[in-house]
């Protein structure tokens, strides 16, 4: 029966993680259409501005604290006990909570739209009143959103990623076709924001739609209910991570503000090697994200040592992930920029590029860690790592910015990214042995160093790498170096075992759609 049950739950994982990657892989073709087709409307100051505009406006969904992730575990467990009235509770007590931050979240967007002349004391002066609207429109749409989130999150406690997935590509797509039309129309910054504001409403009632239909019967919902032994257990599960929440704040949401404040200029550029990188990242976190719910499902069944092996292979496959993902744009970034956007904006955002992929390679080794950590509940014994990755990162921002402008900001996030996962395995991993018993060198050997011979072939192309180029070296070199890291990302990252159920998720997945 428990081999039922673990086969089941790897089964949902990799689903899970398919889905996630086909999610990901619609949303991102919006995402590098839009941006393409924005600076080539848009002047480099008034794109710098739009930028700020969705940077602020995104502060509200740090006011989630940590809700979608606890009512996705919590879910998970008692969907597998069949306790649907504590999913009822839950559910409810969170979307409570979550009302109670968007009004909060309303407050933060009057003041951040009260301070933006001060703030951005680069920007054109013509250009305050359009952000201002602007970030007003879109940050109380943000708030307006902002409960309807834990409907989605029911969904991952379920393992259900098929209504998501399609949600999500087809919410990126309107939002992408509305920008478009308003731009070719040749509407203003403040008519973007509109289009936004309009269709984030839309999107937070298509949240509820599809619990409604998919959803309702395994997790029931109470309007205006809360449960005060459920809001405790939030509160519990939640207080470490909405201090994670403001770490992360701190690690990568303040960037593009402090580079708006410092370095104007280059705020459009930055922002542009930020999604680049944001492409490897969220590519990797829909791989890995199943890991929550599937291990908050196993946890009760699996002995401390059984979870220490499977974060080293969850490592493993993460890091295989990440070097899949984040190579080519080192070794191609300038080309992929050109194609992408033009040379102008790849030549002035490759520099950005390198340190930000190198950074986030770094920090993104720690996720399987992290998402075992939240899945079991033992959070609090980890926050030391986000905690000093995020000082050491906005200190160094700060300083860097004043006499490196962007870079200095690009080049904060590296080194705090080493701090950060230097921290979790000398410190953190120490205080979770009672609950998931590892051999630190163990992991370091099999779940990060193995597949990190895939980077070999990179540092063996160095010497003949040319950055500012559409060949980044001659084609037979490219050739060889694409075709050796593959092979070894696929033959020495990854067991047999882990190859043949890779083929079997993706050919089960494949044939399916295909009938």
């Amino acid at each position: 029966m428990m081999r039922g049950m673990v086969s089941s739950a790897k089964a949902k994982f990799l689903q899970g993680s398919v889905l996630n990657v086909v999610r990901i892989l619609l949303s991102t073709i919006v995402s590098l259409l839009l941006p393409r087709f924005l600076v080539h409307r848009l002047t480099t100051a008034e794109y710098s501005a739009w930028v700020l505009i969705l940077q602020l406006s995104a502060y509200v969904t740090y006011l989630d604290f940590g809700m979608q992730t606890a009512v996705g575990k919590f879910i998970a467990e008692y969907d597998a006990s069949g306790d649907r009235d504590a999913a009822r509770q839950t559910i409810s007590s969170a979307f409570f909570v979550l009302a109670l931050g968007s009004l909060l979240g309303l407050i933060v967007t009057a003041v951040l739209t009260y301070w933006v002349p001060q703030i951005f004391h680069q920007m054109p002066p013509d250009l305050f009143y359009e952000v201002r609207v602007g970030l007003l429109c879109i940050g109380v749409s943000v708030c307006f959103m902002l409960p309807f989130s834990v409907f989605m999150s029911a969904f991952t406690g379920l393992q259900q990623y098929t209504y998501p997935t399609i949600f999500s590509a087809v919410s990126r797509a309107v939002t992408a076709i509305s920008l478009v039309l308003v731009v070719f129309l040749h509407g203003s910054l403040l008519q973007m924001a509109w289009s936004i504001a309009i269709v984030n409403v839309v999107t937070a009632l298509a949240q509820v739609y599809g619990w409604k239909r998919y959803a309702s019967e395994r997790v029931p919902f109470s309007l205006f209910y809360f449960d005060a032994n459920r809001l405790r257990q939030l509160a519990e599960y939640c207080g470490i991570l909405f201090i994670w929440t403001l770490t992360t704040v701190l690690i990568s949401g303040l960037d593009t503000t402090i580079i708006g404040h410092f370095d104007y200029s280059n705020t459009g550029y930055y922002a542009v090697a930020g999604s680049a990188t944001n492409f490897m990242l969220v590519l990797t976190s829909a791989i890995l994200s199943p890991l929550l719910p599937a291990i908050s499902f196993l946890q009760a069944s699996r002995t401390p040592g059984q979870l220490g092996d499977l974060l080293i292979r969850s490592t493993r496959f993460g890091v295989v992930a990440l070097l899949a993902f984040g190579l080519p744009l080192l070794v191609g970034g300038y080309p992929l920029l050109t194609a992408w956007l033009g040379s102008s904006y790849a030549a002035k955002s490759v520099l950005f590029l390198d340190a930000l992929v190198l950074g986030n390679l770094l920090r993104q080794i720690g996720l399987p860690y992290t998402l075992f950590i939240v899945a079991t509940g033992k959070q609090r014994f980890a926050t030391v790592s986000p905690v000093a990755e995020s000082i050491v990162n906005i200190i160094l921002s700060l300083v860097l910015a004043r006499s490196f402008g962007a870079l200095g900001v690009a080049l904060g996030t590296l080194i705090a990214a080493f701090v950060g996962l230097a921290a979790h395995i000398t410190i953190s991993m120490h205080y979770t042995q009672s609950t998931i018993a590892i051999q630190r060198w163990r992991l370091i050997r099999h779940g990060v160093l193995r597949p990190a011979l895939a980077i070999v072939p990179t540092v063996l192309l160095l010497p003949f790498w040319r950055r500012y180029s559409l060949w980044p070296a001659r084609p037979d070199l490219l050739a060889a170096w694409f075709i050796a890291t593959a092979a070894i990302l696929w033959w020495v990252g990854l067991t047999s075992t882990e190859r043949l159920q890779v083929m079997q998720e993706v050919q089960g997945r494949l044939g399916r759609l295909a009938s």
